[in-house]
């Protein structure tokens, strides 16, 4: 159990996989990984099985010097989603459950066996359960001050609808201070819950009422237990806690200009062609670039340019679209780490103490849009919008629409106290930063997917959109625990 848990590696793809039965198959047989003589190893990763074989066939039992033993273990359940690797144990994890199975013997005159059979689970936290939740304890910890709230969708089903993808339960949000639904046209298509469950209508002062219910309509607040998120990257208790790369004190202010200064940064490649966007209701002609996994100061991305990133982790200071830029994931998950060093002074421009300034009809996690015939097929500021009869960017998936970006495969993560900005058009993933302000706003765009934050606010008029998947496909894998007991036989 101990090399299952700490040496096994774990693996990042599962199309080998058949994960709807039980035991999990591969090519028609279950997966198995074995020492026993006569018990056949089958796993897609023959190195893992090699490995295997090799810590666990007749192993000598030690003070005995005929007695060995030899193990295998069987995969029951395995859950093809991921655990995060920002939480808990640097290597991450997959939700999985084994029966493992070891055989002793001892030989001599009349030899003996003795087999033991048992079971343990490795289960996983959903990191995200709410649409919305924020550590804050004072006022305003969330703060709908807009005309619009919460519902929920499954992107598991595609794009959201509000016909056919679209629930008016799920969107629920939580604080540890005060929540503040500040306008009669404020909707909570979810549940309300806080550790100070009262509510009225009075403005939040030293009382802290759990809900300032300005709506006009009859709310009810569930009670929680104070919510602590952990810590990022395993920082544990260190303060200020920064992503690997990031070393603290400081780091360099530097900024790194994606759309003037390409071919200076390392892993950064400009295509030849460029893209013609429909943006704030005009045709524009974008540029297109593309950045690799890695580490970088303080990125930039002017004008309505597209910048392509793929699976991995992105450890970078700050994070500022100047103006109308987007990133577009091509394959997730990709993970932005945020150092916010010095962002009081030096990160973002607007204002100065943002770590993310997402300012304009800039976004992230959108397919770009690609013309045909000449016409648009995509918008950057009201993505969704197509033409008739056109298709749209084969990067979003056949089914999937541009606003239709999988949350999971966006992952941005920060520890600091900085600003975080989602304006613009719609943005698509979860933030993780539990310490941050982060501000909504751009009008009817709004958010697809969930947030741990400080505090919350929509000053706008912007829908957050919880996407439901996010309960079994961004998780915190626990370690593994024995199911049941265990079998004991001898021959």
């Amino acid at each position: 159990m101990n090399w299952l848990a700490n040496t096994y590696t774990v693996p990042t793809t599962f199309t080998s996989y058949t994960t709807t039965t039980n035991p999990v198959q591969y090519s028609s047989n279950p997966v198995v990984l074995s020492g026993i003589s006569g018990v056949s190893s089958n796993n897609p990763d023959s190195t893992v099985s090699g490995n295997y074989t090799t810590a666990f066939s007749g192993i000598s039992v030690p003070g005995l010097s005929n007695a060995t033993y030899s193990t295998s273990a069987t995969l029951l359940r395995m859950d093809p989603s991921p655990g995060v690797t920002w939480l808990g144990s640097s290597t991450g994890g997959v939700v999985q459950t084994w029966q493992i199975t070891s055989q002793g013997s001892i030989s001599g005159l009349r030899t003996a066996t003795v087999q033991v059979v048992a079971t343990y689970e490795r289960t996983g936290t959903p990191v995200f359960n709410y649409a919305i939740a924020a550590t804050g304890t004072g006022c305003d910890a969330i703060d709908f001050g807009g005309s619009d709230g919460t519902d929920s969708y499954n992107s598991n089903n595609g794009a959201y609808n509000s016909s056919t993808n679209h629930s008016t339960t799920g969107g629920n949000i939580a604080a540890n201070g005060n929540i503040t639904l500040a306008s009669s046209s404020v909707v909570v298509d979810g549940t309300i819950s806080g550790v100070n469950t009262t509510v009225t209508t009075s403005n939040c002062s030293a009382g802290l009422p759990g809900v300032t219910n300005d709506t006009g309509k009859a709310i009810t607040s569930t009670p929680i237990t104070k919510m602590t998120p952990a810590a990022p990257w395993n920082c544990g208790a260190t303060t200020p806690c920064y992503p690997a790369g990031y070393p603290s004190p400081t780091r360099s202010t530097t900024t790194q200009d994606v759309s003037t200064s390409c071919s200076t940064i390392p892993g950064c490649t400009k295509s030849a062609s460029s893209v013609t966007l429909y943006d704030g209701g005009k045709s524009t002609t974008a540029a297109v670039y593309t950045l690799t996994p890695g580490t970088y100061d303080n990125l930039e991305i002017d004008n309505a340019d597209v910048v392509h990133v793929t699976a991995g982790t992105y450890t970078v200071n700050s994070l500022d679209f100047a103006q109308d830029g987007q990133l577009v994931v091509d394959s997730g998950p990709v993970t932005f780490n945020l150092a916010g060093q010095g962002c009081t002074s030096t990160c973002g421009k607007n204002p100065s103490d943002t770590v993310v300034n997402s300012g304009g009809l800039s976004g992230w996690n959108l397919c770009a849009p690609i013309m045909v015939s000449g016409v648009s097929t995509g918008v950057t500021g009201n993505p969704g919008v197509y033409p008739s009869g056109t298709s749209q960017d084969a990067s979003c998936g056949s089914t999937k629409a541009a606003i239709s970006g999988i949350p999971a495969n966006f992952q941005m993560i920060y520890a600091g106290a900085a600003e975080i900005q989602t304006t613009g058009a719609p943005m698509v993933g979860v933030i993780y930063a539990p310490n941050a302000a982060l501000l909504e706003t751009g009008g009817a765009v709004g958010y697809y997917g969930s947030v741990v934050t400080g505090t919350f606010s929509e000053q706008s008029k912007a829908p957050f959109h919880y996407d439901s998947s996010l309960q079994s496909s961004a998780v915190q894998v626990g370690p593994f625990k024995p199911v049941g007991g265990f079998s004991w036989s001898k021959f």
